[in-house]
């Protein structure tokens, strides 16, 4: 398969993934107890970083590239966990 469209497919399914995180952040922003919604970031977050390490090991065309936008990825469900722990906290 061509990895043009592969990568094609990999950002529209990052993009999907992206609103999805955006929409548990919102549900937790309004929650009482966001600690359903924390864990459930964790753990997209470090289920795509583990992808992402496999890629880059992998690291030929265009699996280095997979990487690095499931590390980005990651990173971003790292960060809405964190603001929601931030608001549980205060």
């Amino acid at each position: 398969m061509n990895p043009t469209i592969i990568l094609i497919v990999l950002c529209v399914a990052l993009a999907v993934h992206y609103i999805g995180q955006k929409q548990l952040l919102a549900s937790g922003w309004k929650s009482d107890d966001p600690a359903p919604q924390i864990k459930r970031l964790m753990i997209n977050g470090s289920t795509l970083l583990v992808f992402a390490v496999l890629a880059l090991v992998a690291a030929r065309a265009p699996f280095g590239l997979f990487g690095i936008l499931l590390f980005i990825e990651g990173a971003v469900c790292f960060a809405f966990a964190r603001k929601l722990s931030k608001k549980a906290k205060s």
